[in-house]
């Protein structure tokens, strides 16, 4: 019950506090061994690397758009926040069809091309049910 609730905490950013949630994982740990809170660990990982990554394709996207005013041409900029999930470390979630917004579909294209060129060898399932 708890990795559900963690991730969902996780996932929309209402956790109370980091730190306890790690407290909790740490006394986990000490009672139950490594080998439970390995996923839980993983979560908090995950997150982590994603506002990383989200920096990183901001700051593209920013030097992207300076060159198109330099251009002339008028940029387009939604927000875009993704967390990048190991699959093995997370609950598992049913895929869904959901049907975007074609600017959503161009942001979600942008953000696989990005990611892509940085981790070629990884594979990305997109779950916008999730947030």
């Amino acid at each position: 019950f708890y990795k559900k609730d963690l991730a969902k905490r996780l996932l929309v950013g209402k956790s109370a506090s980091i730190d306890a949630e790690k407290s909790m994982i740490s006394k986990f740990k000490h009672e139950c061994g490594s080998e439970f809170t390995s996923k839980l660990e993983g979560m908090f990982k995950d997150i982590e690397l994603s506002k990383d990554f989200n920096a990183m394709y901001k700051q593209q996207v920013v030097n992207r758009q300076t060159s198109d005013l330099q251009n002339g041409d008028q940029p387009f900029f939604i927000d875009l926040s993704v967390n990048i999930l190991t699959m093995s470390n997370w609950p598992t979630y049913q895929v869904s069809d959901v049907i975007m917004p074609s600017d959503m579909i161009k942001l979600q294209d942008d953000f696989t091309r990005f990611y892509l060129s940085k981790y070629a060898s990884k594979k990305l399932q997109w779950q916008p049910v999730l947030g």
